[in-house]
This record gives structure tokens, sequence and C-alpha cells, in this order.
């Protein structure tokens, strides 16, 4: 992600984290398709892990929860079609 951090702390805006986390799990998607929904969170954290890693950990935890519940929904989504 390129710009300005515009904060009075070192975490990510919200705005940041999601965009973050919709990155990583459309990277994810297109790298293992479909078998992203039978990932365990703690799977998701290794996945996501080496783009995250400069991050302080509470945003690494809020970015893997978002990439995990994102693949959760999108389960539910295509059981439902």
């Amino acid at each position: 992600m390129n710009g300005y951090h515009f904060s009075t702390s070192r975490r990510l805006s919200e705005r940041d984290l999601f965009d973050l986390a919709d990155a990583l799990a459309l990277h994810l998607y297109e790298t293992l398709g479909s078998r992203v929904y039978l990932l365990a969170r703690a799977d998701v954290a290794q996945l996501v892990e080496p783009f995250v890693d400069d991050l302080l950990i509470e945003d690494q935890q809020d970015v893997v929860w978002i990439v995990w519940h994102l693949f959760q929904e999108a389960c539910e989504w295509e059981l439902r079609r």
C-alpha cells in the first residue's frame, strides 16, 4: 500500500486494515482457489505473515481475523448459490 499515514498512533486506520485484508484475501484466493475456505485461522496467519510482519502485532492479528472472516463469508455465499 502506498500513501501517507496520518495518525497519532502507529496503528493502521480501519480503512487501511480492510484494504490490506481485501488485497491479501484476493491474493490467497488467486493462489489457492476455493481451498482457502478450508483454512483455519492459524493457517491464514501463517500465510499472510510475510506480508504483515512489519505491522504492529495488533494490526497483524486484525488483518488475519478480517481475511479469515472474508473467506468464511465467501464460503457461505458459495454454498447458498
